[in-house]
């Protein structure tokens, strides 16, 4: 396949673009820690998981797809776990302030913290089965 053409599945393109949402809020992230609440730590963690997830969708368009597929799938499952966690510290009172980092502060922000990793999920397995497939019937 050359790099000329990329074909892409009606799967393939809706995870595609599930990306580019992503990194769309995952600008807005970094935008909000770095310029808002003066936290260049956070922001320069949440620039590095936002540039792993373009470089492997980046990966996924020129062809390197099962390896990409792989890789999204377990970020994102990663990233639900964590986000999990964090919400249950919170709630727990473990950590006594989280300052800004409050994950109910902002609930149209923590709706995109599960929606986006879900349907990476779920369209990056049904992509990956689709892959296997196709190899079998060549």
């Amino acid at each position: 396949m050359s790099t000329d053409e990329i074909h892409l599945s009606r799967i393939g393109i809706a995870l595609v673009v599930t990306q580019l949402f992503r990194l769309l809020f995952g600008g807005y992230l970094i935008a909000f820690d770095q310029f808002f609440y003066n936290d260049l730590e956070s922001a320069s963690t949440v620039f590095a998981i936002y540039s792993i997830i373009g470089i492997l969708t980046t990966m996924f368009l020129v062809g390197k797809r099962k390896w990409s597929l792989i890789g999204l799938i377990v970020l994102s499952i990663i990233l639900l776990i964590m986000e999990t966690v964090f919400i249950g510290v919170y709630i727990s009172a473990a950590v006594p302030d989280p300052n800004w980092h409050n994950p109910f502060l902002n609930p149209w922000s923590l709706v995109p913290h599960y929606l986006f990793p879900l349907l990476t999920i779920v369209f990056g397995f049904k992509a990956f089965m689709e892959l296997k497939s196709s190899k079998v019937r060549e």
